[in-house]
């Protein structure tokens, strides 16, 4: 008999983010393994339906206030809210995941779980807390992230990280983390992306994301090749996302080496990574950014900080990218010394692309989700 999984997410598709195409992701192979998959999440656009079927995936999106819907949803709990969730109750679900700890409906899965005396697998998505770049507000969402993660842990043990970062990052709630269940690609996008022939002689250096202030590196990445301009002619550097700081960001760089695209879809962005010789992602803080695997895929060397999670796992050595001191001085020594060896920019992308291709598949992490089935029963 068919085992069925639910997973519980703050967001999914057609909202884009990286959690929401890990789940897609693993939802697709799960069904090819012959599981039946649900997905409980949120309606953050009022087009969207709160009961169908995708793909051969059951989804059910409850109703959310109209405050915040972009950042942390607020479920309505209306008679729909109602109907819905008991609906969900009467579903024969074996497994539930809660994806990312916080999120509203990932909190509603895990007690779900227990009312079925289940235990829900919790995934960590992240590896610092979250923040809102005000000290006093950051002070009482700490607060408030450590309530609920109390609140989690009376329910379940089952923590487990996207990337080993992610998993360690648990300790700071005494949270020992069961394992990884790795952010991943899809081979076949390098088959599909990957062109050669479009590597030019410049060295593109790009970056996509979303443009929020002193979360990204983006600022810092921008005057760090204002400088490296300087010195090498050569050069190009493109940005790819929206965001707060884009309108700013154009009009204080308006140099011809510098392009800013706005919001690009997922196949323009893939053909971004075709096209650029070096990626760049000075985060505070990531989970295991899938920004940063979709480069490496398509042969970039990446040049990132210790902060983002999934960094170390694919970055073994120097022979794979770089791991540097978040600062603008470590970005411009690290890429003024790269830039100098064309040779070895040829050898690291190599290098870094077979890892990914290799180690970080979905394949891979769906076969570790079916261990974790087995092993809980």
């Amino acid at each position: 008999m068919k085992k069925t999984v639910a997973f519980f997410n703050g967001y999914y598709l057609p909202h884009l983010g990286g959690v929401e195409r890990y789940t897609h992701n693993i939802a697709k192979k799960l069904i090819a393994k012959d599981y039946n998959v649900i997905i409980v999440t949120t309606q953050h656009e009022e087009s969207l339906l709160n009961e169908e079927i995708i793909e051969g995936i059951k989804i059910y999106r409850l109703p959310i206030k109209n405050i915040w819907k972009e950042r942390y949803p607020f479920l309505k709990k209306n008679s729909q809210f109602k109907e819905l969730v008991n609906k969900i109750r009467t579903e024969k679900i074996d497994y539930f995941v809660a994806n990312t700890r916080f999120h509203l409906p990932a909190l509603l899965g895990i007690k779900l779980a227990k009312e079925q005396g289940k235990k829900a697998i919790v995934i960590e998505h992240g590896s610092s807390y979250l923040t809102l770049n005000n000290f006093v507000l950051n002070f009482g969402l700490r607060f408030v992230e450590r309530r609920l993660i109390a609140n989690v842990k009376k329910n379940t043990d089952l923590f487990y990280g996207v990337s080993k970062e992610a998993a360690a990052w648990l300790v700071e709630f005494d949270i020992n983390a069961k394992g990884v269940l790795s952010n991943a690609i899809e081979t076949s996008e390098f088959d599909r992306y990957y062109r050669k022939s479009e590597k030019n002689d410049k060295i593109v250096i790009s970056y996509s994301g979303r443009l929020q202030p002193k979360i990204k590196g983006v600022e810092m990445l921008l005057a760090t090749f204002e400088k490296l301009s300087q010195q090498f002619d050569d050069l190009e550097l493109i940005i790819a996302g929206d965001g707060p700081l884009l309108g700013q960001m154009v009009k204080k760089y308006t140099q011809d080496n510098i392009k800013f695209l706005g919001f690009i879809n997922h196949d323009e962005v893939m053909a971004l990574n075709a096209k650029s010789d070096v990626f760049v992602l000075m985060s505070r803080s990531e989970g295991f950014s899938t920004a940063m695997l979709e480069a490496a895929l398509l042969e970039n060397v990446v040049i990132t900080t210790e902060t983002v999670g999934g960094a170390r796992d694919m970055i073994a050595d120097e022979s794979y990218g770089f791991i540097i001191d978040n600062n603008e001085e470590s970005l411009f020594n690290t890429l003024k010394s790269i830039l100098a060896n064309k040779e070895k920019i040829g050898k690291i992308k190599t290098n870094v692309s077979k890892r990914v291709r290799e180690q970080f598949t979905w394949d891979i992490t769906t076969e570790k989700f079916i261990e974790v089935f087995e092993e809980i029963g």
